[in-house]
């Protein structure tokens, strides 16, 4: 347990000191006021949004995997939920235990290009989530003024203290529960085209 209290506080530290500056805020608000969320963000840019919205009770896919299970108890010193399933063999249990969890009620968070990649491709199972649950999919983006990125497949991106955060939410993306694979398909490549083009401004804006 020691290692995940530790990255926690870390986060918890770093994140103190960062400048956060939200935009479009309204369009979760107005996502949540309808019933529980699919937060879309990519894999890279999670520790902002891990941070802003620490102790919201959104539960986060962790793999059933080593490092998964240390990712699920950090998040759980953060005020955060997890579900276990692996997204790398088809996805079924992934799928059902984030379905189970919008249905109780719960927000539920993706790294939607995760977890392995390709960065910056949004996978399906957000899609499929949402067409079982109802549950709106809310866009969001983050990017740092100043920042350590890693050489890893998702360059993942460390803040660094007192940096400049811009943070954007995008309007509610919605999927009908007759929806069929041309639909689907269409929906996925709009929310990668919206995630693309928030983290572009994202990134512009606060490296400006």
């Amino acid at each position: 347990m020691v290692v995940p209290f530790v990255a926690a506080l870390v986060i918890r530290m770093l994140g103190a000191t960062w400048r956060y500056h939200v935009r479009g805020r309204q369009h979760l608000d107005d996502a949540r006021a309808q019933g529980p969320v699919v937060h879309a963000f990519w894999h890279g840019r999670m520790l902002p949004l891990a941070y802003l919205h620490r102790g919201d009770g959104a539960r986060i896919l962790a793999s059933e995997h080593h490092d998964g299970e240390l990712m699920g108890r950090t998040v759980r010193f953060l005020g955060f939920g997890y579900v276990s399933g692996s997204s790398t063999r088809g996805g079924t249990k992934a799928i059902l235990a984030l379905v189970e969890a919008v249905r109780a009620g719960h927000d539920v968070a993706l790294t939607v290009d995760g977890p392995r990649g390709p960065r910056f491709e949004v996978k399906p199972g957000v899609i499929e989530v949402a067409k079982l649950t109802g549950g709106a999919i809310v866009p969001v983006a983050a990017g740092a003024q100043r920042r350590r990125t890693f050489a890893s497949w998702d360059a993942f991106e460390l803040p660094a203290p007192f940096s400049r955060i811009v943070l954007e939410y995008a309007p509610a993306i919605r999927i009908a529960p007759d929806a069929d694979r041309d639909s689907l398909e269409a929906k996925r490549r709009e929310l990668e085209e919206i995630l693309r083009r928030l983290t572009e401004a994202c990134d512009r804006d606060a490296r400006a």
